[in-house]
């Protein structure tokens, strides 16, 4: 539903800022630099992906139970934050973790688990009462809105109507057609000080205090978003579909209330997707760009990367000459040559600097200001920097009814016939980990309170080990500079 994180708005402000020092423009390069990006990238392999795949057509997520003791005194599936990332994070596997002694399907049960203890107040959210009392009474959300109860209408399209947060809490358990609506992702502000976009949406807000940042099992990833979802659906059997599409960032999602089945497909496949979007490239740990969206395997804007690595190596080479020119006044031997060392490497990082400035220059005129779009929220004026689109690139044009049907398949989709499918049932307690841009067809059933769920998205990691999970600093930067931690 979402498109790339908007972190290009902060790569203009952030190269202004690093720009103070005077250094020498380097030419720009000879001949036409830009289409011979085109025709590189033409040449290059588009799907890079190297993770895991499914094994075979209708494969099984496998379930984990992860409580040390079953009540038996016999010790079930020890996971740490270590071995999780050992074993699925860095091998993009999904799975479902499950509570084994958790007889009320909930996670308040675990708590002796210091593994998940920190997502146990997320079990009062089973309480609708609850979730309105903590939300403004007049705060209004953007609600995804279908054509019809009918099973071929689904959710996805990006077609939204406004209603307070408590009408829809009311509409889904007890109001006319409540399973035409379902609450997912909200519009995200940006930050007043550095046009950052916020790590969750207004309604979010409210409920933090319920909910840790950083969930103790993902260990180094860095969150991108936190999110509800609430919905109903007309029979208990049939249950609403999503459609079928990938996010961009890795999906930890809890089901709080009823059950979600999901339909999965490896990023090995996303050329047999028909996707809306046009692709351009699948990285190896499957995070997908779209032409015209291009990014780095961990997700970050190419404009915004090239800054921050520029504004880094400047700032290296400014401790560099520092620690030259005391050296120099110690009459260390040898600190002449180490200062006409990092005079060059300044030299160089400030050309980096402007090559980045030229690189953001190329774009001014794509009148991005005129797509601006800014809410009231308290006293505050804020900017939208993450806003629903209709018809997203991440959907699949391949309506949910025809899913299963070979011979509709076969004339219109033919490709996906040879997608491999791999299925699993998260029920309520169940906590869903899915990898970057894995393929996804979530149909939701609920009861007489409908589904509930809430979910963190983390920017993907592409690094090899749990302690770096990401090749750059990119993005535990950006975050120690917004939180601190």
């Amino acid at each position: 539903r979402r498109q790339n994180s908007l972190y290009s708005l902060f790569s203009s402000s952030l190269l202004l800022t690093i720009m103070m020092m005077p250094s020498k423009k380097r030419p720009l390069p000879e001949g036409n630099d830009k289409e011979c990006k085109k025709n590189a990238k033409k040449s290059s392999i588009i799907n890079q992906y190297t993770g895991w795949k499914v094994p075979s057509n209708n494969y099984t997520i496998p379930t984990i139970s992860i409580i040390g003791d079953n009540g038996g005194g016999e010790s079930t599936t020890i996971v740490t934050p270590e071995s999780f990332y050992s074993e699925y994070i860095r091998q993009r596997k999904p799975v479902v973790l499950r509570t084994e002694n958790n007889n009320n399907n909930n996670l308040s049960s675990s708590t002796s688990l210091l593994l998940l203890s920190d997502l146990s107040n997320l079990t009062k959210w089973k309480d609708i009462n609850y979730l309105k009392s903590q939300v403004d009474s007049k705060h209004t959300v953007m609600v995804e809105q279908r054509s019809s109860s009918s099973s071929s209408s689904t959710f996805g399209n990006g077609y939204e109507i406004p209603m307070t947060f408590s009408q829809f809490a009311t509409r889904i358990t007890s109001g006319k057609d409540y399973d035409r609506h379902y609450l997912t992702t909200q519009d995200v502000h940006s930050n007043a000080d550095n046009g950052r976009p916020d790590l969750m949406s207004p309604l979010m807000k409210y409920l933090q205090h319920d909910f840790p940042l950083q969930p103790r099992i993902m260990g180094n990833l860095i969150p991108q978003n936190i999110n509800l979802w609430m919905g109903n659906s007309s029979s208990s059997s049939v249950g609403t579909s999503s459609g079928l599409h990938h996010d961009y960032h890795d999906n930890l999602y809890i089901v709080l209330k009823g059950k979600k089945r999901f339909r999965l497909y490896s990023p090995g496949d996303t050329e047999m997707m028909y996707t809306r979007g046009h692709l351009a490239k699948v990285h190896p740990n499957g995070r997908i760009n779209y032409e015209g969206e291009e990014t780095t395997a961990y997700g970050a804007d190419l404009k915004s990367d090239m800054a921050a690595r520029a504004a880094k190596r400047k700032e290296d080479a400014e401790r560099m000459l520092e620690e030259a020119e005391r050296a120099v006044e110690e009459g260390v031997e040898g600190a002449e040559r180490m200062l006409e060392e990092a005079e060059v490497e300044l030299e160089e990082a400030m050309d980096d600097i402007i090559d980045a400035e030229m690189d953001d220059d190329d774009d001014d005129g794509n009148d991005n200001e005129k797509e601006c779009v800014f809410e009231t929220f308290g006293d505050e004026r804020k900017r939208v920097v993450d806003k629903t689109v209709v018809d997203p690139n991440n959907f699949s044009k391949i309506k949910p009814h025809m899913l299963d049907d070979a011979a509709l398949l076969k004339e219109s989709y033919p490709n996906f016939l040879n997608a491999t499918a791999a299925y699993c049932t998260v029920q309520e307690g169940d906590i869903l980990y899915l990898p970057a841009s894995w393929f996804h067809e979530v149909t939701s059933y609920g009861g007489q309170d409908g589904h509930l769920a809430m979910n963190y998205w983390f920017h993907p990691p592409d690094g090899e080990s749990f302690e770096h999970p990401y090749s750059s600093d990119f993005w535990p930067n950006d975050y120690k500079d917004r939180f601190g931690k």
